[in-house]
């Protein structure tokens, strides 16, 4: 009988051990910003060419922008404060780099995010495509930069054209992807990030993924995290310093 009971708490410990392992693996991954000074970037409402009439380039805009606000070291001017400036500017969209100069100047901000949806499904499995440019003014002096609560709080009739434009800038970094749910890499990827999710969500962390995969605006929640992840990467690989070249072995 003793025997059996220790078998039994044998087993119980180690199940217990096991879950405790999982909860503390499933904690969601912060991103980082690689700049020295903390950054303010706009997105850009993005460009729907996917073809189809139920993608939203506005609300995919803003679920970019809020994943971007969660990096450490970013802020994001909220995406109607982007609309407003467009229309202050009479700019329908932005088609050029020269837009994109003349709206980055106006909005006070160190770096825009254009971008485009290639691809979008929303039925089981869904289907998105992003593909996303980032133009930053390294030469921005932070004494220059208006004040995050005034970019956040202003109303349109406070905003005025710059004197003086920059000049347009080539992006700095390009990322796109397309992200299909019932890819492998992809599913893992959802069932990972979905799993980081389920405390906040409330939900059973082994069924959570489901509702980011039938749900089209959690599912594009998860790409703008994998697509602002890469872009943090790209940006990062960018700013780090080049290599010493080995020397010739003898």
């Amino acid at each position: 009988m003793k025997s059996e009971q220790a078998m039994w708490m044998v087993v119980l410990l180690v199940v217990m051990t096991a879950g405790c392992t999982y909860r503390g693996a499933k904690k969601p991954q912060r991103l980082s910003a690689p700049y020295g000074d903390r950054q303010v970037w706009a997105v850009v409402p993005l460009r729907n060419e996917s073809g189809s009439l139920h993608a939203d380039g506005l609300k995919a805009a803003d679920q970019l922008a809020q994943r971007l606000e969660t990096v450490m070291g970013l802020d994001t001017v909220p995406v109607n404060r982007v609309l407003a400036a467009m229309q202050s500017l009479e700019m329908p969209g932005v088609s050029d780099a020269a837009d994109v100069a003349q709206l980055r100047s106006v909005l006070g901000v160190d770096a825009l995010v254009v971008g485009t949806l290639t691809a979008y499904d929303p039925y089981d499995p869904p289907k998105l495509g992003i593909a996303i440019e980032l133009y930053f003014d390294p030469q921005r002096q932070s004494a220059h930069a208006t004040n995050l609560r005034d970019l956040v709080r202003a109303g349109t009739d406070d905003i005025t054209p710059p004197e003086q434009v920059n000049q347009p800038r080539r992006p700095v970094s390009v990322v796109s992807g397309f992200y299909d749910a019932s890819d492998p890499a992809v599913h893992q990827q959802l069932v990972k990030y979905a799993a980081s999710r389920s405390d906040v969500d409330g939900h059973d962390p082994e069924r959570v993924w489901r509702l980011y995969q039938i749900d089209m605006d959690l599912y594009t929640e998860f790409v703008t995290y994998l697509v602002s992840k890469q872009l943090l990467r790209v940006e990062q690989d960018r700013l780090a310093p080049p290599m010493l070249a080995a020397e010739p072995a003898t």
